[in-house]
């Protein structure tokens, strides 16, 4: 990936993480602050990397240049509701996804079928698919919502769809994670990988479901699922994983992502709870937040970003550790108060271009 564009990855990174404090700081009235926040790392910044990481050609393609530029007017047009653009945009950029999709695997996903074929592939598909579907998926609640209001359900609304766009990263990441997991011929060692993929898939789409159906022990029950589902993915890396300077960055990933399940569990209980006051969760639901989009998706996409450069010239365990503070305490806190926020900010700078721009194995940035 050329300087200029790990650059403008930078840019749009840090951006987002601005707006996730603009919208507490700085509200506007009629518009949404919180969907740019989402929008700059999860579609334009994360999908625009997986479709790069897809086509491994290390530059944007026209098909990559284009989903970048039309996720950045998808963007704008959501944050200020011109929504027939909305939907046509939405279509556009998941024909884009297919086309590479269906280029680099298959029309129907029969490879997650395949006993033959590997975890890893079948994460990178399912990532592909999960992309396309999310954003069909947000225009057709558009649609409902603002024009034919068929469905009734308190939590259809779009900024519960537009954060499912973090998904696509996460299985992301996990492609990269089981491509780096020694099988040794170890039939156990597959079973429970393939039983990975499924839960994870699965529990991520039913746990969608009793979101928008409001079931809260339907919830719980496959949030600690997925719990296990993730502590099986910890310790299969963490004794199968090849030992490479990129396995710290992916063990801290997987850290973060155990902390999102944790904090899940917490809020579901704490929505459960009699008297149950949105306010009294709210630094709670930051954290989840934050642990995940800024934690866990964030070690994934710069692995991804340096995939060829590893190693790279840093002190791992510094840049881990401020990444840690920064996501789990510096940036919650930045959501009540204002000197947080700023400091989460620099730290966030600091861990985006220390990754981003490290000197690689070769001497070269």
């Amino acid at each position: 990936m050329s300087k200029k564009l790990k650059m403008f990855f930078s840019f749009m990174m840090i951006t987002a993480l601005c707006f996730g404090f603009a919208d507490i700081y700085f509200p506007l009235e009629t518009l949404d602050l919180e969907r740019l926040h989402i929008f700059l790392f999860n579609l334009c910044s994360g999908g625009t990397i997986i479709l790069l990481f897809s086509e491994n050609k290390g530059r944007l393609s026209i098909r990559t240049g284009s989903f970048l530029v039309l996720s950045l007017l998808y963007a704008l047009s959501a944050f200020l509701e011109l929504y027939p653009v909305t939907i046509l945009l939405s279509l556009a950029l998941a024909g884009i996804v297919e086309s590479i999709r269906v280029e680099s695997f298959s029309f129907f996903p029969r490879n997650f079928f395949s006993l033959t074929e590997t975890v890893s592939a079948k994460f990178h598909q399912a990532s592909l698919l999960c992309l396309s579907i999310g954003l069909v998926f947000s225009s057709l609640v558009i649609i409902n919502n603002e024009y034919l209001h068929l469905v009734q359900m308190e939590k259809l609304v779009l900024n519960t769809f537009f954060l499912g766009f973090s998904f696509p990263l996460s299985l992301i990441t996990l492609s990269v994670i089981f491509s780096m997991i020694r099988q040794n011929g170890d039939s156990v060692v597959g079973i429970l990988s393939m039983a990975c993929f499924w839960v994870i898939n699965l529990g991520v789409i039913t746990f969608f479901i009793f979101i928008l159906l409001e079931r809260f022990y339907p919830q719980l029950a496959v949030t600690l699922t997925l719990f296990a589902a993730v502590v099986t993915v910890l310790i299969l890396y963490g004794r199968l994983g090849q030992r490479l300077q990129q396995k710290q960055f992916l063990s801290s990933g997987i850290g973060f992502l155990l902390i999102t399940a944790v904090s899940g569990i917490a809020y579901i209980l704490l929505q459960m709870a009699p008297g149950y006051d949105s306010e009294q969760s709210k630094w709670l639901l930051r954290l989840h937040t934050y642990a995940s989009l800024y934690g866990w998706n964030l070690c994934g996409l710069a692995v991804i970003c340096r995939y060829q450069d590893f190693p790279i010239s840093l002190h791992s365990g510094v840049v881990i550790s401020i990444h840690w503070l920064t996501a789990l305490v510096l940036a919650p806190l930045g959501t009540f108060f204002p000197v947080a926020a700023i400091l989460a900010v620099a730290g966030y700078l600091f861990i985006v271009l220390t990754l981003f721009f490290s000197r690689d194995g070769r001497g070269a940035s």
